[in-house]
Formats: C-alpha cells, structure tokens, sequence
C-alpha cells in the first residue's frame, strides 16, 4: 500500500493510469523516504525493470546499513540524493514518458525520462484518537505486550496500528483474531459477558402469509402467490406468468447469498404482487442453472415474457436492485398498456 497511511505500494503514471506493461521500454521511478519502504522497493522493482531510479529528498538514504549496501551494489539502480518529484508527464495517450524534478539545494530543474511511478513513502499509523489515552511509541504505533495487549486494561489492539514490521492482510487478520479472543476473555474474567437468551420474535401473521412460499411440484403450485422455489416454479412461471420474474440462484455454502437474501425478500416485499420472486439451489437443481449460464453464486436474473432482460453477478448495493425492478416494472406497466 502506497497512501501514507500504514501502506506499501501503489503503482501509477502520475495521470491516473496504470504502471507500463513492459518495464523493460522505460524506466521505473521509486520515490521512498523513510527508512526500509524505499530501499527494499527499489531492489524488488530491479526484477522487472532494466533501470531504477530511486529519489532520495535529503542528502543520505535513512535505511539500514545493510539495504542500502544493496542499492548500491545494484547494477541497475540509480540514487538521486536531494531530489523531489515537481511534476509528472505523459504523452497524448496518457502513458507517461518522464518526470520534472527538483534539485533542493541548487534549485535546478530537469526531466528524467521515466516509464512508470512507485511511491513508498513510508507508514503513519492512524493513531491520532488514541493520543494521551493509551502509550505509543515514538512513531505513532500503540504498544502493545503479548501482542495484543495495551497500557490500558482490557484495551487490546492489532493489525497495522501495532504492525511495525510485516503490514500484511493476512498478518493484520491474524492479530485481530488474537485481540478479539483477548477481549473475550477479558470479559468473561470480569465477569462482564453476558450470555443472551433472549429468543427472537416470531414473525407476525401478516409477514408470514406475504412471504409464504409457493409449492414446487404441479400438485402444490400456485401462480398467484409471488414467493416461489424450484426448477418447476420457474419454467412455469417463464411460461405462463405475465409478470416480472427476478431468479436468485444460490448454494448451501454460499456466505454472500446469505446476504443477499434479506436485501431481496425485503424488496419483493415492496413490489407484491408486481412481480414472481423465484429461488433456485444451484445444488439441487444443476440443470436449471445450467440452462441459464449460472457457475456461481450468488447470481440475481430478471426474465420478462421468456427474454432474459438482466443479470448480476454477486451482492450489489440495495439501491441498485431497487433501480432495477423500478425501471422493469414501469417498463412492464408501459407495455401492459399498450
């Protein structure tokens, strides 16, 4: 990640557009400053691209010993000591060819010819809230023991708020589960968890009858209810039904159809009546997924009068399913008229 704040690498051509797809025609432009980001970069990006240049705003580079021995070592790497970046520039198709820079002692302007930009300029955790409340170290990072433990009982913090040194998802996902079973225990010895048993409220009789589900064989069918299952509910619907018809395919182990569920039984709601709502396990019913060019889950189609009219793939936004039976269904009443 590359935004300044706990991140390592974002690759651009200064315009918006992405790093050149053949390094090996032009440069690669590192800008780093703190410490290890930039010269562990500039050594990794000597892999692909046959030239290096590395921008340092002072007069030394700030990493170790031992890093910096690398980058000059490297046959491939040229160190540019007090010099900063002032513009960025590219040619009529946004491909960028080489970059302004500034000489911060004699003020000297030149171009470097340059075919991609990387920044690494270091890590600042997001820890400004915590200020005065709990100990930090020098750098903004919480200090943590045994991990994820704070200054402050029963405060625990992980990721890349006490990362100093890897910053990785998957390192960050592992620490807050370490903080999360920490909180847990924490509670559960001052006695401060409390175990709910609370049973949820059944359903009033009015939602039960409206999101009742219509049978799936030709004995329990009943077009006019709005809610259905099956492969069978479909093809008669695709057949005979004279409404819009939205299809959510979904599987038994699918985490994302869990959420959508409540987003479309919600909308089907709004709209009884105006439409069939048809729910299809892609497991049972392979041939019906099959049919309709579904290979994973969760996947929404909308038939109207045998046409496929649309399909989305994965959860969209609420809004977006709503814009989308709206502009069905009036499209649908229109035709109705007519």
């Amino acid at each position: 990640r590359a935004d300044g704040e706990g991140a390592r690498g974002r690759r651009g051509d200064g315009r918006g557009g992405q790093a050149p797809q053949h390094p090996e025609r032009g440069s690669v432009l590192e800008q780093r400053h703190l410490r290890l980001s930039a010269t562990e970069e500039a050594v990794y990006l000597t892999k692909y691209a046959e030239r290096v240049h590395l921008l340092v705003r002072g007069p030394a580079m700030r990493a170790s010993k031992t890093m910096q021995d690398r980058v000059l070592e490297s046959g491939n790497i040229t160190v540019h000591y007090n010099t900063a970046v002032v513009d960025a520039c590219g040619d009529d198709s946004d491909r960028m060819t080489h970059l302004q820079v500034k000489d911060s002692v004699t003020g000297e302007e030149r171009n470097l010819a340059v075919g991609g930009l990387f920044y690494g300029i270091g890590h600042k955790p997001n820890s400004a809230m915590l200020r005065g409340q709990i100990d930090l170290d020098e750098a903004g990072y919480v200090k943590v023991t045994q991990g994820v433990r704070t200054s402050v009982s029963g405060v625990f913090a992980a990721g890349d708020l006490v990362d100093t040194e890897w910053r990785q998802a998957v390192t960050a996902a592992g620490s807050g589960c370490q903080a999360a079973i920490a909180a847990e225990r924490y509670l559960s010895a001052e006695k401060l968890a409390k175990l709910s048993t609370d049973t949820p409220k059944a359903a009033r009789p009015k939602q039960q009858e409206r999101e009742a589900v219509g049978g799936t064989d030709q004995e329990t069918f009943n077009i006019f209810q709005t809610r259905h299952k099956g492969q069978y509910a479909l093809r008669k619907l695709y057949h005979e039904s004279d409404r819009l018809i939205v299809v959510l395919y979904t599987a038994p182990g699918c985490g994302p159809c869990r959420s959508l569920k409540p987003i479309l039984s919600s909308l089907v709601s709004e709209y009884e009546n105006s439409l069939h709502f048809v729910e299809i396990d892609i497991e049972s019913d392979p041939e019906i997924a099959e049919a309709a060019g579904v290979s994973g889950t969760p996947t929404v189609q909308c038939f109207y009068r045998k046409e496929r009219v649309h399909n989305i793939s994965g959860v969209k936004n609420k809004s977006h399913y709503r814009k989308l039976l709206i502009e069905h269904l009036n499209a649908t009443a229109v035709a109705n008229v007519q």
